[in-house]
């Protein structure tokens, strides 16, 4: 009978772990799809934002040339409308700025003694010569051309039809200021009643012709104003023929 061998059993090695695969390796940050895409996006509002602020800063520039050169037009072809009218006007009256100015002061006070039936010291020879003045101012005035200077200087709408308006009322004022003082004349140069019948026709004149005026110095000095300008100035008189309103 065999005898086993009673020597060391060698021993079992241990079992190994299980094998691991290759771990990935995260991308950096920013080479991330999503982050790239984002990154994008803002940059494109950027530049988007850059481009608009810049074509915005253009248009304004431009504008602003452009008010500028119209600004320029405008003040040139109101000093060429305001170099007619304001002298002529001290012909036959005062300036007051940009309050309506004061015209036929001797007219308007002769009519009012007349019409009272008192005794005026005017003379005929004065107020012919009062009304002679009147109409060659009206004239002076009705011939310049402010349509055509206007045209095509920067004026809107409402300021072209002012300024033109403002000519046709002051100059059919003078006229109806002209015809106060013929009948003046006539009045002077009259027995006491049909003197004041005269007088009284001539007032109710002088009152439509310092309306128009009114009307027409306002519409002028304010066209002015939106022009950087303004009416009359100092105070100026003119010869002998200041005064306003009947």
């Amino acid at each position: 009978m065999a005898i086993k061998s009673k020597g060391k059993t060698k021993a079992r090695p241990a079992p190994k772990g299980p094998r691991h695969g290759p771990v990935p390796v995260p991308k950096p940050f920013a080479q991330r799809r999503w982050v790239q895409l984002t990154a994008l996006f803002i940059v494109g509002i950027l530049a988007m934002m850059v481009f608009v602020w810049a074509t915005n800063g253009l248009r304004r520039e431009r504008a602003n040339t452009r008010a500028a050169t119209d600004l320029a037009s405008r003040q040139q072809a109101l000093s060429q409308w305001k170099a007619i009218l304001e002298p002529q006007i001290t012909t036959v009256g005062q300036l007051k700025g940009d309050i309506p100015p004061t015209v036929a002061t001797d007219v308007t006070a002769a009519l009012t003694a007349l019409a009272s039936k008192k005794t005026t010291t005017t003379k005929v020879a004065a107020l012919d010569s009062s009304a002679n003045e009147l109409g060659k101012a009206a004239d002076a005035i009705n011939k310049f051309d402010l349509a055509g200077t206007i045209t095509e200087k920067g004026f809107d709408v409402a300021a072209a039809s002012a300024l033109t308006a403002s000519k046709v009322e002051i100059v059919e004022a003078l006229r109806l200021y002209q015809q106060a003082a013929e009948l003046a004349a006539l009045a002077v140069g009259s027995d006491k009643h049909l003197g004041s019948r005269l007088a009284e026709h001539g007032q109710a004149i002088s009152v439509s012709a310092a309306t128009l005026l009114q009307s027409g110095w306002i519409k002028y000095a304010s066209t002015l104003k939106l022009s950087l300008l303004s009416a009359g100035g100092s105070p100026s008189v003119g010869t002998g023929l200041s005064g306003g309103g009947g």
